[in-house]
């Protein structure tokens, strides 16, 4: 495939799909391409000897368990490098992964997938190139990427494709016969894209992992997003049957609203640490079959707490959409939906959420309070006019309301107040 094959828009895997594998590394390039993702991005250096190496930072403190300058190593110390997977990204991947040479990417993945790599270092897109064309890759598979203007001339000089990152100057941008440029999601305008397209431009934005951020770019006009989180942007992440927490790696769409949670390998359960605030992340993987009338099951477990059990306990939010919720710290603007609530102290609750703001509509203490560690069930039913929220381990335990303000609700958010958190067994059913 090339890239004028391509539908538009499309998805970029940005770093490989950082939100879900070990950026940059070609054990994470080979998940995206496993999931049919036809555009995975690089961030190329120049290292020591002339070679090339594929990292994000500057340093490789933050990926590797060692410290210092990229551009201090050279191909082979870079290749004795360990990425620190098991401590970003969970359990589910193991240590010991090494960062890539742009060689290894393009031995890999040359002529086969779509490549989208961005000369990170001032003196990289020369060298970048040269590697391109020494293993005959076709420039029809490649689009090259940078914030200097003199490294996208250097690219059309040689007859490569390239984004113009950060730039919305389509009249210089067409004047340098530069075919794309690549401003941040923030500004992208629809008159914008307009002027692009008329100019024979694309527009390629950075860098998106919500959906309601990718509706509007669409609407405005882009032609290609860069995601850490691809497949969920993609549109192709819903998974109906079960949470699978038990692979204790991050899914498409579980995405911080306050925080990220981790995963607990003891149980095969993901949640929250104890804090003296809520706390909210997005399961963007998880979605009901019917999103207007449906039955939510989990199972929690509330531990440590950092309040009085009034207070604390276990949240599921059910919105329209996934714009973030973010309490405690003021109003989520654009967040609908329905928050449902489990107290330490056994209490039910829930409460509608109109634009952020959270109305209680009914509660019920007819449970016993919680014992620290121990898992209770929780069931919640979404029909057209009524939300119930029970509990599963005792009889009687529910609260009912009739509202049906926001419908359909396909999207759950898993938090905590006040405490600490674990989910598992997350079904619909």
């Amino acid at each position: 495939m090339d890239f004028a094959d391509l539908g538009r828009p499309f998805v970029i895997a940005h770093r490989g799909g950082a939100m879900q594998v070990p950026e940059h590394t070609m054990e994470g390039y080979r998940v995206a391409v496993g999931q049919g993702l036809p555009v995975i991005e690089q961030d190329v250096c120049t290292l020591a000897d002339g070679g090339l190496g594929v990292m994000h930072d500057g340093t490789v403190d933050r990926m590797t368990t060692s410290s210092g300058n990229v551009a201090d190593h050279t191909s082979v110390s870079w290749k004795q490098l360990d990425i620190d997977a098991s401590a970003t990204l969970g359990g589910g991947w193991p240590d010991g992964l090494r960062p890539p040479l742009f060689d290894e990417v393009l031995t890999e993945f040359g002529n086969r997938v779509l490549l989208c790599a961005e000369a990170k270092s001032s003196d990289a897109m020369g060298p970048m190139v040269d590697a391109l064309e020494r293993r005959g890759i076709s420039p029809a598979s490649v689009l090259l990427q940078s914030y200097a203007l003199a490294d996208c001339r250097l690219a059309r000089s040689r007859g490569w494709g390239v984004i113009w990152l950060g730039s919305t100057d389509v009249a210089r941008a067409a004047a340098e016969d530069v075919g794309w440029i690549g401003p941040q999601a923030g500004h992208v305008t629809a008159a914008v894209c307009a002027e692009a397209h008329a100019a024979g431009i694309d527009v390629a934005c950075y860098t998106v992992n919500r959906r309601y951020q990718r509706d509007a770019l669409l609407s405005d006009g882009v032609d290609a997003i860069f995601s850490d989180d691809p497949v969920y942007v993609a549109g192709d992440a819903g998974r109906r049957t079960s949470d699978l927490f038990a692979r204790q790696v991050w899914l498409p769409g579980m995405l911080a609203d306050t925080g990220r949670g981790r995963f607990f390998p003891d149980d095969s359960s993901w949640g929250v640490d104890a804090t003296d605030t809520a706390t909210s992340t997005l399961m963007g993987f998880l979605a009901p079959p019917d999103p207007a009338a449906f039955t939510l099951r989990l199972d929690l477990r509330v531990d440590a707490t950092r309040a009085d059990g009034r207070t604390s306990g276990a949240s599921v939010l059910l919105s329209t959409d996934d714009h973030p919720y973010r309490p405690p710290s003021g109003p989520s603007p654009g967040v609908d939906g329905y928050l449902c609530c489990l107290r330490a102290d056994g209490d039910l609750e829930i409460a509608r959420v109109d634009d952020g703001s959270a109305t209680p509509l009914g509660s019920s203490s007819a449970g016993p309070p919680l014992t620290p560690g121990a898992y209770v069930g929780l069931r919640i039913t979404v029909t057209g006019s009524d939300l119930v929220l029970a509990r599963t381990d005792t009889v009687g335990a529910a609260v009912t309301v009739a509202d049906a303000t926001h419908r359909p609700v396909p999207v759950v958010h898993l938090g905590s107040v006040c405490a600490g958190v674990r989910f598992k067994d997350v079904v619909f059913v």
